[in-house]
C-alpha cells in the first residue's frame, strides 16, 4: 500500500502517524487525508487501504465501542479488549460472502484505572493488525512502503522510557526518512498522541 502508518508506545504515551496520501491506482486524490480515527477519549486507530473499506471499517468499530460502553454502564473497554473486537471483525469479514476489509491498521490506547478501587496500573499499548485478522501487541510497528525504513530506526533508537519530547523527535526522524526514501508521495503526515489525559493532535510533526 502506498500509504505509510507508523506507531510506537512508551511508558507514558503512545504515538501514531499516517501519511495523508489518498490515491486510486496511479491517480492521486489528495495529500492531506486524516487516516487516524479516534475511537474514544483514550483510543485511536490508524488505517491504510481502500478508502471505502476504511470508512466502513472505522464506523463499525466506533459503533461496537459505543455498544460496549453502554453494556459496561459507561466504563470504556480496555485497549486489549478493543483490539480483540477489531480482530474478530476482520476475521469474520474475511470468511463472509461480502469479503474482507482491505484495511491494515495500528491501534493505540492508554488505559487508566477505572476507579480508585481499581489496582490495575495505567498503561499504554499498541496493537498491529492486518486485513487477514493478524493481531500482535507490539512496542512499535508500521505498515506500507515506508515500514522497512521505519522499523530499522526503531530497532536502534526506541526505548520504553522516552519522554514525550524524545518521542516527537523519534517520530519526526521516522517521517523524514519515509519522505526521503519512498518514491511515492508522502508529503504530509498526520500525527496524534494518546496519554493518561486523552488524545491530541501534534501539528508540529508532519
Amino acid at each position: 500500500m502506498e500509504s505509510t502508518l507508523i506507531g510506537f508506545r512508551c511508558r507514558d504515551f503512545a504515538m501514531l502517524a499516517a501519511s495523508g496520501t489518498s490515491s486510486h491506482y496511479y491517480i492521486k486524490i489528495c495529500d492531506d487525508q486524516d487516516k487516524i480515527a479516534l475511537l474514544d477519549s483514550h483510543k485511536m486507530i490508524a488505517c491504510c487501504g481502500e478508502d471505502g473499506d476504511m470508512r466502513n471499517f472505522v464506523d463499525i468499530i466506533r459503533a461496537q465501542q459505543a455498544y460496549e460502553k453502554a453494556r459496561l454502564h459507561g466504563i470504556q473497554a480496555s485497549t486489549k479488549y478493543t483490539a480483540n473486537i477489531i480482530r474478530d471483525t476482520l476475521a469474520s469479514a474475511l470468511r463472509s460472502r461480502n469479503g474482507a476489509y482491505a484495511v491494515n491498521s495500528l491501534l493505540a490506547g492508554f488505559d487508566n484505572p477505572a476507579s480508585s478501587f481499581d489496582d490495575t496500573p495505567a498503561v499504554s499499548s499498541l496493537y498491529y493488525l492486518d486485513y487477514l485478522g493478524t493481531l500482535v501487541p507490539v512496542n512499535f510497528g508500521a505498515h506500507g512502503y515506508g515500514a522497512t525504513f521505519v522499523t530499522a530506526i526503531f530497532d536502534e533508537q526506541w526505548r520504553e522510557d522516552l519522554t514525550p519530547e524524545q518521542g516527537i523527535a523519534l517520530m519526526t526522524k521516522c517521517i523524514d526518512e519515509v519522505k526521503r526514501r519512498v518514491s511515492t508521495s508522502n508529503a504530509h503526515f498526520v500525527t496524534k498522541v494518546v496519554s493518561s489525559t486523552g488524545t491530541s493532535l501534534l501539528p508540529a510533526v508532519c
